[in-house]
């Protein structure tokens, strides 16, 4: 099967989700004996990657689209848990 190709974006939805992505590079885990598991980005990841790179963007708005795309993502990791039960 072949992969389809991405739909078109634009830019300023290329640059939230890249933006995300690269927050997210930031990402701090928690570690104990049940496994590794990611933490919920705070405002601090963003201020760091905001800081080296400014963004055009208020951030009010860059931080409702980053926490909901974290919710998101993070929502996304119940989803596994709940079907591997």
């Amino acid at each position: 099967m072949s992969v389809p190709d991405e739909p078109p974006q634009d830019p300023l939805t290329a640059y939230l989700l890249n933006t995300f992505r690269n927050v997210c590079r930031g990402r701090r885990y928690i570690s104990g004996m049940g496994g590794v598991f990611p933490m919920p980005l705070s405002a601090r990841e963003i201020t760091d990657w905001l800081d080296a790179h400014p963004s055009p963007i208020p951030r009010d708005e860059i931080d409702a689209v980053l926490f909901e795309l974290d919710r998101l993502f993070m929502d996304q990791g119940d989803d596994d848990d709940d079907e591997a039960a």
